[in-house]
C-alpha cells in the first residue's frame, strides 16, 4: 500500500515547541522522550499501562514501543531537538531517555530497534552525552556522534548509513553486551563517516566484524526513496537544521585507541549476555554443469531447470556453462582483500588433434578478489595424462558481481559473486597449454 503524505501534515512539525519549550527554560525533563508530530497508517504506542494507536502529538515516554505496520509512519521530535523517523513495519524501544537541559552531558540514552527501519538526527543529548548514547539491535550496537544516520534490522542483519557525522557500530556478543550503555569499543568495531556516502556497514549474526559494503538505498531503506522529501521536511522543521547542518568532523569519531581514563570502582557484574547464534550458511547460488556429452557421459541437464526459472547465465565456454540466481540483494564490499576456498571443480585437458578428453584433478588453488580495486587474481595446479599444468588468471569484478579476465591473463574467465556480502564464488576457465593441448573446466569457492 503507498502512502501520500498530506503537506499539512508534515507542517504540524512546526508544534514540536509544545514539548522542547520545557528544554528551552532549562528544566531537568525525566523520562519524557518527546512527541509524535506526524502520524500516517498503522501505527501503535505500547507501554506498562497500555496498547493503543498513537495519536498526532501524542507524547512518548521512556519505556515506551512504537510499532508501525505495513503503511506505518511515525515521525516524532525529541525534548532534546531531534528528530525520529519509525518507518514501516518497524519497532523501536527507548529504553531509557534522561535529558537535562542545563547539564546535557549526564543524558543517557537507549534505544532498541527490534526490527523494521529507523532515522534518526541526533538531538542536543545524544551529541553531548556521547558516551551514554546506545542503539542496539537483535546483533550490532552503534553509537553515534553528532549523527543524521538510518538503520534496518531483522533479528539475523543489521545495516546502517550516514547522511552527516558519523556512526560506530559492534557486533552484540564477547564484551559487547545488549546491557551496557554507550558505544561498544575496540578492535570489533567500525566506523562509517558521511563522507562514505557510497557505503554502508552491515552487521550479520555470529559476525566477528561489521563489514563495510556498497551503499543501496532499497537495501538500508526498504520504503525507498518515496518519502524522503516527506521526511526531510520534518526532520527540518524540528531540529532547524537542513541536511548537512547535523554532524561533527570525523576527527571526533576516532576515539578506539585513546588512553583509558580512572577507572571507577568495580560494581556488580552486568548480566550474562547468551553468545550470538551461529550464523546459517547460505543456500548455494552459483551452480554449473556439462552441457557437452564427453568421454561417454551424457550431458548434464541440470541447468536446464534454473535457466527456465530466470536465472542468470554468467559463463559459458566448449563443456561447461554456469548460472547464478538471481541477486537482489547482494552487496559488495567496498574494501578490503578476501581470499576464498575451492569447494567443487571439474576440469579436462582438451588434445585438438585425437580429439581426447581427459579428465584432470585441481589442486593448490586460490582465488583472490580486492574489493577496493575490483579485481580478482586465481591460480591453481591442473594435473592430467602424468603432466602438471599452472593456470592463472586475472581480471575485474564488474558493478553486478560478474568476473571477467583481461587480455593479458593466460586464462579466460567469466563467471560470478553471489550471497547476500559476495560470499560466493564460480568461475569457468579456458587456457591453452600449447598449440593442440587446452585446460578447460570449472571451479566453485566460498569465503
Amino acid at each position: 500500500m503507498r502512502v501520500r503524505f498530506d503537506l499539512r501534515v508534515v507542517a504540524l512539525a512546526l508544534s514540536v515547541a509544545c514539548t522542547t519549550a520545557l528544554a528551552q527554560r532549562n528544566e531537568k525533563i525525566d523520562g519524557i522522550v518527546g512527541h509524535a508530530v506526524a502520524v500516517v497508517g498503522n501505527a501503535r504506542i505500547l507501554s506498562a499501562q497500555h496498547s493503543a494507536p498513537i495519536a498526532r502529538d501524542g507524547m512518548i515516554a521512556e519505556g515506551d514501543t512504537i510499532e508501525t505496520g505495513a503503511d506505518g509512519y511515525v515521525y516524532i521530535a525529541t525534548v532534546d531537538h531531534g528528530f525520529i523517523s519509525v518507518r514501516p513495519d518497524s519497532s523501536l524501544t527507548f529504553e531509557h531517555f534522561q535529558y537535562d537541559g542545563s547539564a546535557p552531558k549526564q543524558s543517557v540514552i537507549k534505544l532498541v530497534l527490534h526490527k523494521g527501519t529507523m532515522r534518526e538526527i541526533s538531538g542536543a543529548g545524544a551529541q553531548a552525552a556521547r558516551d551514554h548514547y546506545r542503539l542496539n539491535t537483535p546483533v550490532a550496537a552503534l553509537g553515534v556522534r553528532g549523527t543524521d544516520f538510518s538503520v534496518f534490522t531483522s533479528s539475523d542483519i543489521t545495516r546502517a548509513d550516514v547522511r552527516s557525522g558519523g556512526i560506530v557500530m559492534t557486533p552484540l556478543g564477547g564484551s559487547c553486551l545488549s546491557s551496557g550503555n554507550g558505544p561498544c569499543e575496540g578492535p570489533a568495531a567500525a566506523q562509517l563517516f558521511a563522507e562514505q556516502r557510497n557505503s554502508m556497514l552491515q552487521v550479520d549474526r555470529g559476525s566477528a566484524h561489521p563489514l563495510l559494503v556498497e551503499n543501496r538505498l532499497a537495501v538500508v531503506t526498504p520504503q525507498g526513496a518515496a518519502t524522503q522529501k516527506n521526511e526531510d521536511n520534518a526532520a527540518h522543521s524540528v531540529t532547524g537544521q537542513a541536511q548537512g547542518d547535523v554532524g561533527i568532523a570525523p576527527l571526533e569519531l576516532q576515539f578506539m585507541n585513546k588512553i583509558p581514563g580512572p577507572q571507577a570502582p568495580a560494581g556488580p557484574p552486568a548480566p550474562a549476555t547468551p553468545p550470538p547464534a551461529p550464523s546459517r550458511p547460505e543456500a548455494q547460488q552459483i551452480f554449473w554443469g556439462r552441457f557437452a556429452a564427453l568421454a561417454a557421459q551424457p550431458a548434464d541437464t541440470s541447468l536446464d531447470a534454473l535457466l527456465k526459472e530466470g536465472s542468470d547465465q554468467v559463463g559459458i565456454n566448449t563443456l561447461f556453462a554456469m548460472t547464478r540466481t538471481p541477486q537482489t540483494d547482494m552487496v559488495m564490499p567496498v574494501q578490503g582483500v578476501f581470499g576464498f576456498s575451492l569447494q567443487s571443480s571439474a576440469a579436462y585437458v582438451l588434445n585438438a588433434s585425437t580429439g581426447a578428453a581427459v579428465p584432470g584433478s585441481i589442486s593448490n588453488a586460490s582465488l583472490t578478489i580486492d574489493f577496493g580495486k575490483r579485481a580478482f587474481t586465481t591460480q591453481f595446479d591442473l594435473s592430467a595424462n602424468d603432466a602438471t599444468h599452472s593456470i592463472a588468471g586475472r581480471g575485474a569484478v564488474l558493478d553486478d558481481g560478474k568476473l571477467r579476465s583481461d587480455y593479458a591473463s593466460p586464462a579466460a574467465i567469466s563467471g560470478a559473486l553471489a550471497g547476500k556480502t559476495a560470499t560466493q564464488a564460480g568461475y569457468l576457465f579456458m587456457q591453452h597449454i600449447d598449440s593442440k593441448t587446452t585446460a578447460m573446466g570449472a571451479t566453485q569457492w566460498a569465503r
